[in-house]
């Protein structure tokens, strides 16, 4: 099934959306002023190479040589294709995560196992379990911080499930797409790592961060030319509009935006989750993300009817279809503006 958050086309009216885990910054005026600044770019095709666009990226994640970037249309497309093209027979992903990565394997006719890796209160992921789950027929698909959960494996635990793996003839997809919402960032990120893990690929999503995923603006990072290759082969051509690559080169030189924004997270996620603990029948899980998962500990109710309830008060709120791992008990809340915040407490 293909579910996913942002739904609110389901309902009319003005709706305050905690499904969707989005910068509720908004859309930079970089790009707003930028995109105005180049609509004459939409008279021609983008460049089908994206040399310009590899280059901002290479720019902003501290990377030399851009020709181990691959854009793409979304985080989404080039996990799809990096499972795919990965060369092997089975895709391992912990539980709960995301569910697109079981629907990439299942696509691709692969088998895909889920790795139950987490310890009791979701903090920590069991490295070696992983790796001891895996074979030269494996690729391991990590997203971190995870989502749902918003577990963050620390860059010194990857680099040892890296070296694991690659012992063992095993790759690893590591999807970032919440990365710069941690603390610290990019303290925790693999970027830095690649050109010693040549097993290793990480995804990440350019418009999460940068609150437009309208855009669809992803890219993968690799240091395997081949792998990289195979999965360039396996795009379409133009498969990223003239917006998206407009944005690339606005929203990454961003400074007071990128500023702006970690420090809101850093705020508005420790109020919520605080403010979250206080509330009877509700167990919240501690993130590094930009949304919390939450257990409802009432068993009368389920995330469903949560939800309707919330939605009488214009709240959405994300339940755990699109999961691998989670039941009716479950829900995720993003961390929005002070304002919406306040507003599902006081509903909650």
């Amino acid at each position: 099934m293909n579910f996913h958050g942002a739904n609110i086309y389901e309902y009319t009216g003005r709706i305050i959306d905690f499904s969707s885990n989005i910068n509720p910054l908004g859309v930079p005026e970089s790009f707003k002023k930028m995109l105005l600044n180049s609509l004459d770019e939409f008279t021609r095709y983008p460049d089908i190479n994206y040399r310009a666009l590899k280059e901002d990226i290479a720019d902003y994640i501290g990377l030399k040589d851009s020709s181990h970037v691959v854009p793409g249309n979304g985080a989404v497309e080039l996990l799809y294709k990096a499972i795919g093209k990965s060369g092997k027979k089975k895709v391992i992903g912990l539980a709960p995560t995301f569910s697109e990565y079981s629907r990439a394997a299942s696509f691709y006719h692969m088998d895909f196992i889920s790795a139950a890796a987490f310890d009791e209160e979701l903090q920590q992921v069991d490295i070696d379990y992983i790796a001891g789950s895996a074979d030269r027929d494996s690729v391991v698909v990590i997203c971190n911080p995870n989502n749902p959960t918003g577990t963050l494996v620390t860059k010194s635990q990857m680099v040892r499930l890296a070296g694991r793996l690659q012992e063992k003839g095993s790759r690893l997809i590591i999807d970032e797409a919440f990365m710069e919402f941690t603390p610290d960032y990019p303290a925790n990120s693999m970027i830095s790592e690649l050109q010693n893990y040549s097993n290793v690929l990480v995804v990440k999503a350019a418009t999460k961060f940068f609150g437009m995923p309208g855009i669809r603006l992803g890219y993968a990072v690799c240091q395997d030319s081949i792998w990289l290759n195979d999965i360039k082969e396996g795009l379409e051509p133009w498969n990223v509009n003239t917006a998206a690559v407009i944005a690339g080169r606005s929203v990454f030189k961003d400074k007071e935006y990128i500023r702006r924004s970690q420090e809101w997270i850093e705020e508005e996620r420790k109020y919520l989750y605080d403010s979250l603990s206080r509330i009877e029948k509700i167990k919240v899980y501690k993130s590094s993300a930009n949304f919390h998962l939450v257990k409802l500990l009432d068993e009368r109710t389920d995330a469903w009817k949560l939800k309707e309830k919330l939605l009488q008060h214009r709240i959405l709120i994300r339940t755990p279809e699109g999961f691998e791992g989670l039941n009716g008990q479950y829900a995720r809340l993003a961390v929005k503006d002070r304002e919406s915040n306040e507003m599902l407490i006081k509903y909650l």
